[in-house]
């Protein structure tokens, strides 16, 4: 796979994972996260797949704005993707913003998130 391409497909991917509809359906996180997914939010807490398909369905989705995306194929079939988020939370006045990295995984048919982080950051 060229690099180009796979960064192509992974930023779709993250775009697709921050939109409303996509977490607030249960069918699509679960179609783009691996069963073994974690997650270490900017908050320090950590999630595994069943957490997720439970939490994002049940809130407000936030507003995230993305950009400044890299990609890193780290073996076949395996590439992070790193980025900077902007996020817009309805109860706070104030956004908050992060560093992110996603770890995907390509199966054979389609990529899905394995690991993800968020770490706190000042305005970007």
């Amino acid at each position: 796979m060229k690099s180009d391409n796979v960064k192509q497909q992974l930023i779709a991917l993250e775009q697709l994972l921050v939109q409303p509809a996509t977490r607030l359906s249960v069918e699509l996180l679960n179609r783009y996260l691996a069963d073994d997914f974690y997650e270490i939010a900017a908050t320090g807490r950590c999630f595994g797949k069943a957490d997720v398909l439970t939490r994002l369905p049940a809130e407000q989705p936030p507003v995230i704005t993305q950009q400044d995306f890299d990609c890193r194929v780290l073996a076949d079939g395996l590439a992070q993707l790193t980025y900077r988020a902007t996020i817009q939370r309805a109860e706070d006045v104030s956004p908050s913003y992060s560093v992110r990295s996603s770890l995907y995984r390509f199966d054979g048919e389609k990529w899905q998130m394995i690991f993800h982080q968020g770490t706190a950051c000042n305005p970007l």
